[in-house]
């Protein structure tokens, strides 16, 4: 009896932006393309351990749809940082305790803040990996856990495709949803607006001041160079790349034009591979994929 060829899907860092990986999803469950296994990082491993755990796309949507602010973030006077408790508490609502328990095989990266190495879970607790994996530095607490203080995988490698190949597949499409290296600076276009309203848009995270906006785009510029060399050398056999120069890290109030955007970025990269490189499908997402071209051209 012939193995049909495992699929893995690898979603990347990105914190608000990520939420693209949602219309990904969406337009691989549209031409029934089907995902054996998956890695992730940050909110690639949020996003990826919940379909991992049997949810479809759709579900995880309305989930993240419904989610505030309030329900995941707790503010230590401490260090000054997230606690990471609420999001805890909140990914063990939705989330079986261990990785064992989810119904695909699932992989989460993280950093090692103390040795700077690349630190993947397979297996134990999927709670506490996934929350260390979602701990942007400079936002959340790092996670002890296995005697590692761990943090943000995408620190190092916000595109894990080499994890997601120790899952064993024979295919692997990458959803990336990594910043852009090139950017436009934002104009101080509110610079007439009254003290309060300015400062409205900075809780909101609406707003950057010129000092953490260089913060965040030197961030990103180190991210993309970083993601562009782990590619090269741990390439995927499909990328979908998600530039979305509009959107930042942090805009977490453009959820449902994100996840569009992800939907129709992902609905064109399948057909122009059907259409050009149909050889670049595995045999399983061919037939589906060639139907949802051909039904495209028709429309």
């Amino acid at each position: 009896m012939t193995r049909h060829p495992r699929v893995g899907l690898v979603l990347s860092g990105g914190a608000a932006r990520g939420f693209a990986h949602i219309g990904v999803l969406q337009a691989l469950e549209a031409r029934d393309m089907r995902v054996d296994v998956i890695a992730g990082t940050s909110m690639g491993a949020i996003l990826g351990a919940l379909y991992a755990n049997g949810m479809t796309a759709d579900e995880v949507y309305e989930l993240a749809d419904d989610v505030s602010m309030r329900d995941v973030l707790d503010f230590s006077l401490q260090t000054g940082l997230m606690k990471g408790e609420k999001l805890q508490t909140y990914l063990a609502e939705h989330l079986p305790a261990r990785f064992e328990q989810l119904r695909k095989p699932f992989a989460v990266t993280t950093t090692d803040i103390e040795s700077g190495d690349e630190h993947v879970l397979l297996e134990g607790d999927l709670v506490r990996a996934v929350r260390a994996s979602a701990s942007f530095p400079g936002a959340f607490e790092p996670v002890e856990l296995h005697g590692r203080t761990l943090a943000d995988g995408g620190i190092v490698n916000n595109l894990p495709v080499q994890a997601v190949s120790l899952l064993d597949c024979d295919f692997i499409i990458a959803s990336d949803t990594t910043s852009p290296r090139r950017s436009v600076l934002p104009s101080d276009e509110d610079a007439a607006e009254s003290w309060w309203q300015r400062m409205a848009k900075t809780l909101r995270l609406e707003r950057r001041n010129p000092m953490l906006g260089m913060m965040l785009r030197s961030t990103d510029v180190m991210q993309a160079m970083l993601t562009e060399l782990q590619y090269a050398l741990h390439p995927a056999n499909v990328r979908i790349v998600l530039d979305m120069p509009q959107y930042r890290v942090e805009s977490f109030r453009a959820f449902r034009s994100i996840v569009s955007t992800g939907r129709e970025v992902a609905e064109r990269s399948l057909d122009a591979i059907a259409r050009d490189r149909p050889d670049a499908l595995p045999p399983t997402w061919d037939a589906p994929a060639r139907e949802a071209t051909a039904s495209s051209d028709r429309g």
